[in-house]
């Protein structure tokens, strides 16, 4: 990379650093863009980015296995750190022909789960020695981070051999009273499913895998569930029944009983969330949270989805958080507008009736 190509680089990391920018992107023809607090904004005092200038960013941030396998398969997943404070998930693709970057910005230190401020029962999934958490929601959601959070809480409490399932690594852990071990995908595993299946034939007590994205996968996770691990994993849907629906969805109905019984058994809980916009600036999380009990395991064995919907908008306790009156407080309490309430509402008509209570 040139010099006057890594001085470039630097001022525009610096600048969005400076902006407390979660992402940056470089897409030929246009000026460098960066997200912050949810928004997206253009660099409008950098240069357009060229062929040239993205192929420089391209040689310092992937390094040569990376670019090969961007050269075969068009696409490439990996992380990189400019020194030990600043590290990025990078992802380069191509459009129209070009390379594309973008920088997605890793914090320098894992949040502690009580900093999050999510809903109370995401508090009791480190205590699990068990079962199946799923943590959810949209791209730039938080839901590594909150992930991340409770592995660490784990890490601070009690003792036990973690073992982390990546692609690529993000956090890198410092063991404390835990054992972690992180094996990237690629590097250390060919797939997911491998990676997984060797761990559950160790003495692991808990299983971390960044995204469950197939049906495989999240075969492999259950089986790892149902053998007395914990398995923590996040998925990219926007609720609690959507999650339910897309795990369901990814089996053939002949597999469908099997599976429902097995998920409605190895279930710990699941977190939907998403970050919208503070009033003042800045971001705030908002969960909907399902701990299963007795009468929602029965109905997720039975596939009473629509069943489940209605007990959690309507539930005021017993380990389920509604989305809805979530955002209702928030708006209650000056903290989002009702905007932005209203376009993350499951149910806007019921989020009206929330506020009003």
């Amino acid at each position: 990379m040139g010099t006057t190509d890594s001085i470039t680089l630097t001022r525009i990391l610096t600048t969005a650093a400076g902006w407390h920018a979660s992402d940056l992107h470089f897409i030929v023809g246009n000026q460098p863009s960066v997200r912050v607090d949810g928004k997206l904004k253009m660099l409008e005092d950098e240069q357009i980015v060229t062929p040239e200038f993205i192929e420089a960013v391209a040689a310092i941030v992937l390094n040569d296995q990376q670019r090969t396998q961007l050269a075969a398969q068009k696409d490439v997943l990996a992380a990189f750190s400019l020194n030990p404070q600043v590290r990025f998930k990078v992802t380069a693709v191509y459009q129209r022909g070009s390379l594309a970057i973008s920088l997605h910005f890793i914090a320098a230190s894992i949040r502690r789960l009580e900093d999050l401020a999510l809903p109370a029962p995401v508090s009791q999934f480190p205590n699990l020695t068990k079962g199946l958490v799923i943590i959810t929601g949209p791209y730039g959601s938080g839901k590594t981070t909150t992930m991340n959070a409770i592995v660490n809480a784990i890490n601070e409490t009690r003792a036990a051999n973690i073992v982390t399932v990546e692609q690529p690594i993000e956090y890198l852990f410092v063991n404390n009273k835990s054992l972690i071990e992180q094996r990237e995908i690629g590097r250390d595993a060919l797939t997911s499913e491998q990676a997984i299946l060797a761990a559950s034939r160790e003495d692991v007590d808990v299983i971390v895998v960044s995204e469950a994205t197939s049906s495989s996968v999240i075969e492999a996770l259950l089986n790892a569930a149902e053998a007395s691990r914990l398995v923590l994993t996040t998925m990219a849907t926007d609720s609690v029944i959507g999650t339910i629906d897309k795990i369901l969805n990814s089996f053939p109905s002949a597999d469908l009983p099997k599976i429902r019984t097995q998920l409605s058994s190895v279930l710990g809980g699941i977190v939907s969330q998403r970050l919208l916009p503070r009033i003042g600036g800045g971001e705030v999380a908002v969960a909907e949270v399902m701990v299963p009990t007795a009468p929602t395991r029965a109905v997720i064995r039975d596939g009473a989805l629509v069943q489940l919907a209605n007990v959690i908008q309507t539930s005021r306790g017993s380990g389920l958080v509604s989305l809805d009156r979530q955002l209702a407080q928030l708006v209650q309490s000056g903290t989002i507008t009702l905007e932005d309430a209203l376009q993350n509402a499951q149910d806007p008509t019921v989020l009206s009736t929330l506020k009003s209570t």
